[in-house]
Parts: structure tokens; C-alpha cells; sequence
């Protein structure tokens, strides 16, 4: 019989001072578990919610970082799975709490106490996943109003179509074609605690519901996971708590009695879900058009981030179109290649941010009369060119019609971006800018960042480094929002400097020049 592995521990000393807390309050190890497994006194905060006497402390590779594991039997609330496994802390939690007894015992006091009074609705949104057992590594892609989902107390048909990489999509009515995955949604009023397994499934249902099921269950001809079994192959089970609903999505596996319920994530498309991670500013950005000048490395990420902000408007203008070597640095991928660069852009936009509507113009308008309707209507403008001649152009169109504009570029090889702004109050005009009125001037440098191009390009290439793109482009946006929503916080120019230019001041150090320089 092959011997238990010890506990792999980074602070050996450490998880002694706690097994010795434990001997010390009566737990005792399995010995069969190489100290693994330890059972002791149930904490009296549990009384309350089980009768059960004892508890266990299971240790798992990697102490003190990773905490270990709490069983106790007879519980039923969220926050804990069907094994009696206890989510005290979430995986990735770097608090520690758990490396002394008193510090379990405290966090176990307070899951009991939101157990018994009720629990951080913000927590509960994926509590029903990460209790369920078992699970399968796939991803369900919905949208709980195209799916129509009816109310408590009714049910119906949807179906699912398998997409790579570990994604179903699933779509309403009956499936349409050969391969894709039948499934059914129940819907159920006021639920506590979600199901864990399919037979607490069952026991949530209705009585007709849990018959219907139960026929749908016997007729499967197939028991793989997600593959289609000639009846249902997915469920999708809604109720509501906290005034909020909630779902599980649910793949099938096995046939008659044998079948088993394995959990998908959950991955809702609608609008409202996907801005929950848009930003604080979302809202205010909601109604804003941003009419975008040069979509290439910097102007790409840039049209990308304004769209996942919360802009919901972009016209983009660009002539280029999507050559392999822009990949390196452009936010479109080489599937992409071939395409203009606004419509690149906007594919990637759509990606991002569906609730954006996009412009595109392949076109790099420089006549006035060309501006002035590009401009028209805009909130505001940016300038990510890196065209002389086109800046110029665009600043002095923005100027005359009164709009807020930022401008961003990077200069010698990506070694120093800067960021301008003019149309907002307090902004010198971009072109009355000049050394003697405190603005510094960025002098030319010698060519060696400019490296020969690939064939069938005459211009010699700017060797800017991804990061300094990424960094410049960031920075751009964040001006971009700042004068959106109106706060201007930043100031009317900012100069980075990436990579220090010797003997160049201020530009030898890196960091951030200051607005405005002394003459």
C-alpha cells in the first residue's frame, strides 16, 4: 500500500504552531491521511444551524497561502456545497486569516452569523456554480430575454449549439440542426438556497415539473456530456432571491437512472451584464459620440477601450487597411488582415462592447469641408493620426467648432508619448503652443529607431515598442474619459517618458514631465 504524501508547505514551522492549536482543542488527525484530515469539536457558532458534533479541517498543498478546507454535515444554506464543504474563503484570497485556529473560528463565526441573518446579495450572484457538484469546463453563453424565459411556475424548450473553445450558445425554441443540444428551463418563484445536485434539482420543482423531467431523464439514448442524446441534454433552472434572478445552466451526463447534473458557468450577453466590469463611468458615457482620427496601433487600442468604457457612439476614419506587420502592434488579430483599419476596429469594438454603435469610414479626410461634417455632433474628438499635417488639420477643425479634442503621439522610437487637449476651459489652443509660453518643446533625435520596411512600403517604420503604444494609448483614453465626463482632473498636456533620453533634459528619467516647465 503506497504511503500518503506529506503536506507540500512553504512554512513548515508554521503549520505546526497550527496543528498544535488543534491537538490543543480536542481534533484529531486521520492517520491514514498523512495529517491532512482533522476532526474536532464543532464551533459553537454552529449550533444554530446543525446539530452535528464535529467538524473537519482538511490541510491542502501550499500552506500557509492556500487555506484549508472546513466540513461540517447537516447544514443547509448557501455558501456551502452538498458534501458539507464550507466556502469560507475564495480561492486566490490572500488574507491569511486561516493560519491561526482563532482566525478560522473568526471567519466561521461570521459565515454563520450571515447564514442565520442574511447574506451580501453580491455574493450570492455565483454562489449557485460554485456550490454545485460536479462541474464541466464549459462556458454558457445566454441572454435571459431572448431565451424567454416566462415566469414562476412555467417552463419550456430551448436549444444549445456547441462552439469552440468550451462554449455553448444557447438559443430559444426547439434545436434546428443535426448536432446541437435539446434543452429545457424551469422557472421557479423564491428560492433560499439554490440546488446543489440533481436531486435537490427535483425537489425545487413543481410536482407536474418534476414528472416531465423525470420522463426526459428516462428517454436519454446517450450519456456523454454535452453531446446529443436524443432528448434533453441541458437544463436551465431561474428562481429569484433578493429581488434579483438567478440561474444555472446545466449539462447532462449518463442515461435512466444514472444520469448526473454537471454545472456550466454561466455567461450572460446582455448589455446590463457585461457593463458591470464597463467602469464607474458607464453611465455617463452612455450617450457620447467620439469621433476618432487614425486607427492604427495607438487609435485602435484606444477606439477598444473608450467602447468598453461606456462610449456608445464611435466614428472612426482611417485610409490604411490591416497589413500582417500592423498585427505586432494593432489591436486586430492576422484574421483580421486585409480589412481596412476602421472596420478591423470596429469588428474588435463589437467583440468588446456590443451595446456601441460603429462608423466606419475608411477614408483620412484632411479638406475642411470633410472635418466639419466628420466632427459635426461629435462630444468629442481624437486625433491618434501621428501625421503632422493631420493633426494640424483636425486641430484647427475642432478649434472652429467649438469641440473638446485630445491628441496623442509617440515620438523618438515610443521613448516619449504625449497627450494633448484643447476645447475644454482653461486649454491653451493646441497650435498657440510653443516653448516660450511653458510648453516644452520634444526636439528631433537622430533616426536610429527607424528600421527598413517590408516590401511594398516606401516609408521607413517606426520601431516603437508594443508596451509604449499600449502604455500611450492608455493614457489617451484616460484623457479621452476625463474630458468626456467632465471632470478634468488631467491637465491640458501630459509628456511621458518611456525610455530616458541622455543627456536631454528634462527628458533623461523616466516619468511624467510636468504640465507646464519653467522657460
Amino acid at each position: 500500500m503506497t504511503e500518503p504524501a506529506p503536506i507540500e508547505t512553504y512554512d513548515q514551522a508554521s503549520l505546526e504552531s497550527f496543528t498544535s492549536e488543534l491537538v490543543a482543542a480536542g481534533f484529531e488527525p486521520d492517520p491514514v491521511t498523512a495529517l491532512q484530515s482533522w476532526t474536532g469539536p464543532a464551533h459553537p457558532a454552529l449550533a444554530p444551524l446543525t446539530d452535528a458534533r464535529q467538524m473537519r479541517l482538511v490541510f491542502r498543498d501550499g500552506w500557509p497561502v492556500v487555506f484549508p478546507y472546513l466540513f461540517a454535515e447537516g447544514l443547509h444554506t448557501n455558501h456551502l456545497t452538498a458534501s458539507g464543504y464550507v466556502c469560507l474563503w475564495h480561492e486566490g484570497d490572500g488574507s491569511q486569516e486561516w493560519v491561526t485556529l482563532d482566525g478560522v473560528y473568526s471567519r466561521l463565526a461570521q459565515w454563520c452569523d450571515a447564514a442565520q441573518n442574511g447574506w451580501d446579495p453580491v455574493g450570492l450572484a455565483r454562489d449557485a456554480y460554485l456550490n454545485f457538484q460536479p462541474k464541466v469546463r464549459a462556458v454558457a453563453v445566454l441572454d435571459l430575454e431572448e431565451l424567454q424565459v416566462g415566469a414562476a411556475g412555467t417552463r419550456g424548450v430551448f436549444h444549445g449549439q456547441l462552439q469552440p473553445p468550451g462554449r455553448v450558445l444557447l438559443q430559444p425554441g426547439s434545436h434546428s440542426a443535426q448536432g446541437d443540444l435539446q434543452g429545457m428551463w424551469y422557472r421557479v418563484g423564491h428560492l433560499e438556497v439554490p440546488p446543489r445536485n440533481l436531486n435537490e434539482l427535483r425537489s425545487a420543482l413543481p410536482r407536474r415539473h418534476a414528472r416531465s423531467l423525470e420522463r426526459a431523464l428516462a428517454s436519454r439514448r446517450n450519456g456523454d456530456c454535452l453531446q446529443p442524446s436524443g432528448s434533453i441534454d441541458l437544463i436551465l433552472f431561474s428562481w429569484n432571491l433578493e429581488n434579483v434572478s438567478h440561474l444555472l445552466v446545466l449539462a447532462l451526463e449518463g442515461t435512466g437512472d444514472e444520469t448526473a447534473a454537471l454545472a456550466l458557468q454561466s455567461g450572460p450577453v446582455d448589455s446590463q451584464s457585461l457593463m458591470l466590469r464597463a467602469g464607474p463611468d458607464s453611465t455617463l458615457l452612455s450617450d457620447k459620440t467620439v469621433t476618432i482620427f487614425g486607427l492604427g496601433a495607438l487609435g485602435g487600442h484606444v477606439a477598444v477601450a473608450l467602447a468598453q468604457s461606456g462610449v456608445t457612439h464611435l466614428r472612426l476614419f482611417d485610409g490604411d487597411s490591416l497589413l500582417p506587420e500592423n498585427v505586432v502592434r494593432h489591436a486586430g488579430g492576422h484574421a483580421l488582415v486585409g480589412a481596412p483599419k476602421v472596420e478591423a476596429t470596429g469588428v474588435l469594438v463589437n467583440d468588446h462592447a456590443p451595446w456601441t454603435k460603429v462608423s466606419a469610414s475608411p477614408s483620412s479626410p484632411l479638406a475642411p469641408n470633410e472635418l466639419t461634417q466628420a466632427i459635426s455632433g461629435s462630444d468629442l474628438v481624437v486625433d491618434a493620426t501621428g501625421v503632422d499635417a493631420s493633426t494640424l488639420a483636425i486641430c484647427l477643425c475642432a478649434q472652429t467648432q467649438s469641440t473638446a479634442l485630445v491628441s496623442g503621439a509617440l515620438y523618438r522610437g515610443g521613448s516619449i508619448a504625449r497627450v494633448r487637449r484643447q476645447g475644454t476651459p482653461g486649454d491653451t489652443p493646441i497650435l498657440d503652443r510653443v516653448e516660450t509660453s511653458g510648453y516644452v518643446l520634444i526636439p528631433p533625435g537622430p533616426e536610429d529607431h527607424l528600421v527598413h520596411p517590408t516590401v511594398g512600403c516606401s516609408g521607413p517604420v517606426h520601431n516603437a515598442p508594443p508596451t509604449s503604444v499600449l502604455a500611450a494609448a492608455a493614457l489617451i483614453a484616460q484623457a479621452a474619459v476625463d474630458a468626456l465626463t467632465g471632470r478634468l482632473l488631467f491637465p491640458d498636456e501630459m509628456i511621458d517618458v518611456y525610455r530616458p533620453l541622455p543627456g536631454e533634459p528634462p527628458f533623461d528619467h523616466v516619468g511624467r514631465l510636468s504640465q507646464m516647465l519653467p522657460t
